[in-house]
């Protein structure tokens, strides 16, 4: 069952792949469909930091349990409510974490 369900995601994955790129296949998403996809980026980074931020482990002290991921994750929001380019947002949140984190 569970090579089943791998293979499964794998054509999945592959069958929307192809249909973007393949040339000899002209597929154009209609503008609701594009206007979703618009925020797949958003999705992503919040799909990436929510398990992380949210979780709870108990070997980190428990004053300061979790402050970077939380600021970093703070700022992360904030930018990406501004609607600021991506790449910005993981950069700068990246750089607070680990300036918090090692300094």
């Amino acid at each position: 069952m569970t090579w089943a369900l791998i293979f499964g995601m794998a054509t999945i994955t592959y069958v929307n792949r192809y249909l973007f790129f393949a040339r000899s296949i002209s597929y154009r998403p209609g503008a609701r469909v594009q206007r979703l996809l618009s925020y797949s980026s958003y999705a992503v980074l919040t799909a990436i930091w929510a398990p992380i931020v949210f979780e709870v482990n108990s070997s980190y002290d428990v004053s300061l349990a979790g402050l970077d991921y939380a600021l970093a994750t703070s700022l992360a929001a904030i930018l990406s409510y501004l609607r600021i380019n991506s790449l910005i947002v993981v950069l700068a949140s990246t750089a607070v974490f680990f300036i918090i984190r090692f300094f």
